[in-house]
């Protein structure tokens, strides 16, 4: 009986039904080893493709800077000057405001963006496996660019220094399907290659 002569009522327990829907233990295991074979077979995939899209990130970074030095040349009137350093594998973009480049060198003062490929894009260096170039002829460097450092200026008239920049991941000795090439023509115009069986 409750205080105010109300019978109170016990507490109904309810019972799950024993067909009630869930998973056994069994199918939580049978599920956790399939997905433990799909990750077996995936993950070495994933990683053999990890170089290969970084060496063409680090390409077309480096496409998008040297097309953008052409730009500001043109619309600022002056020269833009990318140098690179296969030492360190980096680049830096120049705004050679006097046009007094080729007899200064870099100036401290004038410079608008340092690259280092590593850290954006690890693993990843200036280098080259074949031995040929787009044109045909021998690499003989991994920045073909005349000058030391190596540097391709682009004048106000779209104008520049032809050469090509070769990126690959570090790893690579022998395969070439990785290795990519930017390059510069006379007329400015720079390009992306990728190799199969040859540069396209």
């Amino acid at each position: 009986m409750s205080s105010i002569g109300i019978p109170s009522r016990a507490p109904v327990k309810r019972r799950v039904p024993c067909g009630a829907p869930g998973f056994s233990l069994t199918e939580v295991m049978v599920v956790m080893v399939i997905m433990a074979v799909l990750a077996a077979i995936a993950i070495p995939s994933y990683t053999s493709r990890l170089p290969a899209s970084r060496a063409n990130g680090a390409a077309r970074a480096l496409l998008t800077d040297l097309q953008l030095a052409r730009m500001q040349a043109s619309s600022e009137n002056n020269n833009y000057v990318v140098t690179f350093s296969t030492a360190n594998n980096s680049y830096s973009i120049y705004n050679d405001v006097n046009n007094n480049f080729a007899s200064v060198g870099p100036e401290v003062s004038e410079i608008v963006k340092p690259v280092v490929l590593a850290d954006s894009f690890s693993g990843i260096r200036f280098g080259h496996v074949s031995s040929t170039d787009p044109d045909g002829g021998s690499i003989t460097a991994a920045v073909t660019f005349p000058g030391t450092p190596p540097s391709v200026t682009f004048m106000p008239a779209g104008l520049a220094q032809s050469g090509y920049v070769f990126i690959k991941p570090s790893e690579d000795t022998t395969r070439t399907d990785r290795q990519r090439a930017v390059g510069v023509r006379p007329t400015g115009r720079v390009r992306l290659y990728t190799y199969s069986g040859g540069w396209q």
